[in-house]
């Protein structure tokens, strides 16, 4: 059932959206931690995640439409792919990271990343290591990756 929206939902709903354009990844906003102001609860949703619902104690106050930015949820192939990035780039962390790497090294690994990639594709499926294949489809889109954030729209320069 829904009840009467009053200043202190129209406040909360103001600060949830501050905190959702600030964290794309966040689903979930309170107003409180575990004490007596505890008791507002806003979820991102929707299909391009751009509303909010308030549940006030459990109680449904409203469901305030498109007020954030469109973030879709990426489909569960991209982010497992996602996660396999991270794996590889995680595995080379050691390296240093690649804000000083100059692009012609980035795609120059791409590239080696490719052509193992089709020496593993070129064998017979039995004998094809689809571990292999992972690996090197997440470097390839590691390095792409470095390259926009150095040259790309997300270069900050």
């Amino acid at each position: 059932m829904v009840q009467q929206i009053e200043q202190r939902h129209l406040d909360f709903v103001k600060d949830a959206r501050k905190t959702f354009e600030e964290n794309s990844e966040m689903h979930t906003y309170r107003n409180g931690t575990h004490d007596d102001n505890d008791t507002l609860i806003a979820l991102r949703y929707g299909m391009d995640r751009d509303c909010i619902l308030v549940y006030e104690l459990g109680e449904c106050v409203a469901n305030f439409v498109q007020q954030t930015r469109p973030v879709p949820n990426p489909r569960n192939e991209v982010m497992k792919f996602a996660f396999e990035m991270e794996k590889q780039l995680s595995a080379n962390e050691h390296k240093g990271g690649w804000k000083r790497d100059h692009h012609q090294d980035l795609t120059g690994f791409l590239l080696l990343n490719l052509e193992k990639l089709r020496h593993e594709l070129i064998k017979i499926p039995p004998n094809r290591d689809k571990q292999e294949i992972t690996k090197r489809c997440a470097n390839i889109a590691n390095f792409a990756m470095m390259v926009t954030d150095n040259e790309g729209n997300n270069n900050e320069s």
